[in-house]
């Protein structure tokens, strides 16, 4: 019984265990996670300015008496 009201291996500041570097990739791997989905937001941003602009720029350059729209 004394050995089960024991904390695990990380909360006991055993730092070296297998559970400890375990956590420690597994914390590792959702920040990278969450990195990678925020950086992918991020593009897509800048991808949607970068087509609005180059589509601005097409509509600006013909001439209004040729325009369709």
């Amino acid at each position: 019984m004394h050995s089960m009201i024991l904390a695990c291996a990380v909360c006991f500041g055993q730092s070296d265990s297998p559970l400890a570097q375990g956590t420690n990739m597994a914390i590792f791997f959702m920040l990278g996670v969450t990195a990678v989905m925020l950086a992918a937001f991020a593009s897509f941003f800048i991808y949607l300015i970068r087509r609005k602009r180059l589509f601005a720029d097409d509509v600006d350059s013909v001439p209004a008496h040729e325009r369709t729209v």
